[in-house]
């Protein structure tokens, strides 16, 4: 017959500590003495104070202790805490109550291999029910810490959809404290449109699944800023009467904003394979006809053609690759001179033919260099293609920023709102260019708009910037 081993696991009831309730003195001395190698053993003399993992109780000192045995079985619930009663042939029948409290029987006269092997029996039920309620609480013990410190929002609703347990970053959304939101239903909190999560605690105990797809839904951040989130729920069936939800909400703004800018680039792509197609057949159709003028007859006016053709095919990859490159997208400001932007983009497009005419422009000024000087080679370029090499541009300052103005013929104010669209062009430009110039200044939180200059030509006025006083 195999015994109780004692380091057996160095489990919680390493050596079962056996409570010994026999009211005559010499069983209980003689019982004590075949335990005590191998147990702990434990004999009151007046009451229960010691825990212990095992009691062996005769019928008369169960009576006795009735109501302290049953206080110790209820207090360790639930746990398993065996009572071994120990019997006699002649006793009377055991009531039913009594085997609610009562685990096993033994009766005298008893063998001590039979008495070892039920207390074996019963330390080792003992021993696996302890350790599986120490295994349990320290899941839970896991499971609270990983639900209050996961770093997206938590929650778990009762069958009514109201909030019973919430985690910190929960309450860093909903801008509440856990007091005020445990309790309430979930469409109850401002943050949250009230339709989106009514609707999901229906799906949710409607489904025949434990677990729903992601819901989608727009919520308010406490600093007013308008987010997405996915929401994973799953049902949680520790009560199969009253189920439970659990929901973790999934921050999907910048997916939700990057997945906006690949499908902004995307169209711009479309848009820009078709604008290439589109514009690059005229200018090369013409290249290619007066190259085979010039290849029969010689001419070099026809050489001349086809090289303005491929410089204007030149000019469009250019602005093409201007604006591929995000023209909304603005590197680190410098302050710099305005003068020298203008100088400096007027040399690099001004045909020498060409005025330039300034009027206060010795300023500072804090923008993305590179970028403005886009702006103004884009205007100045404008100027040359509609009006000629001999035009006339001035420059000058407003109150709250600058305008350039040519002599040419203006534009008329049926397509002042359109000159700034992509593709649009009246002249020999490319119709990139102004929509370029636009986008950049709009980058840096200006305005750009056009109207009729001094002189009936094209105005173009850059409004919203931060000139600062002439340098010394």
């Amino acid at each position: 017959m195999s015994k109780y081993n004692p380091k057996h696991k160095q489990s919680p009831v390493s050596k079962g500590r056996i409570l010994l309730l026999i009211n005559h003195r010499k069983n209980r001395r003689l019982l004590a003495d075949w335990l005590k190698p191998e147990y702990d053993v434990i004999t009151p003399e007046s009451s229960i104070e010691s825990s212990f993992d095992l009691c062996i109780v005769d019928e008369s000192s169960f009576s006795q202790y009735r109501d302290d045995l049953i206080t110790q079985k209820e207090t360790t619930s639930p746990s398993f805490l065996p009572y071994l009663f120990i019997t006699s042939t002649t006793s009377p029948a055991q009531t039913p109550e009594m085997w609610e409290e009562v685990d096993e029987v033994i009766t005298t006269p008893i063998e001590k291999a039979v008495l070892q092997a039920r207390i074996n029996g019963l330390l080792e039920r003992r021993r696996l029910s302890v350790e599986i309620e120490q295994d349990k609480k320290q899941s839970e013990k896991r499971f609270k810490t990983l639900f209050q410190t996961a770093p997206d929002p938590v929650f778990v609703l009762d069958i009514d959809g109201q909030i019973q347990s919430v985690n910190s970053a929960f309450c860093e959304v909903s801008g509440l404290d856990r007091a005020s939101i445990l309790g309430e239903p979930i469409e109850s909190i401002p943050a949250f449109p009230n339709e989106s999560l009514e609707q999901l605690t229906e799906d949710i105990y409607q489904h025949e699944d434990d677990k729903l797809p992601p819901y989608s839904i727009t919520y308010t951040a406490p600093d007013g800023e308008t987010r997405y989130a996915e929401i994973n729920t799953a049902r949680m069936q520790f009560d199969t009467e009253r189920p439970e939800i659990i929901g973790i909400f999934r921050d999907v703004t910048e997916h939700k904003h990057r997945k906006q800018e690949l499908q902004h680039q995307n169209e711009r792509l479309d848009e820009f394979a078709s604008m290439l197609a589109h514009e690059l057949r005229n200018p090369l159709g013409i290249a290619q006809g007066y190259l085979r003028v010039a290849e029969s007859e010689g001419s070099e006016d026809a050489f001349e053609e086809v090289h303005e053709a491929l410089e204007r095919m030149e000019q469009m990859i250019n602005e093409m690759l201007d604006l591929a490159r995000r023209p909304e997208a603005i590197n680190d400001t410098e302050r710099t001179e305005f003068y020298d932007i203008i100088e400096s983009a007027w040399s690099r497009i001004a045909p020498p033919k060409a005025t330039l005419m300034l009027e206060n422009v010795d300023v500072e000024i804090s923008a993305d260099v590179d970028r403005l000087s886009q702006v103004f080679d884009n205007l100045f370029r404008n100027a040359v293609d509609h009006v000629g090499e001999d035009v006339s541009v001035r420059v000058g300052r407003l109150s709250d920023g600058v305008y350039v103005e040519d002599d040419g013929p203006g534009i008329s104010p049926e397509h002042y709102d359109s000159v700034f669209e992509s593709g649009y062009t009246m002249e020999n430009g490319t119709g990139l260019g102004l929509s370029i110039a636009q986008q950049i200044v709009e980058a840096h939180g200006w305005d750009i708009k056009v109207t009729e200059g001094s002189k009936g030509g094209a105005r173009f006025e850059i409004r919203g910037m931060q000139l600062d006083k002439e340098t010394e």
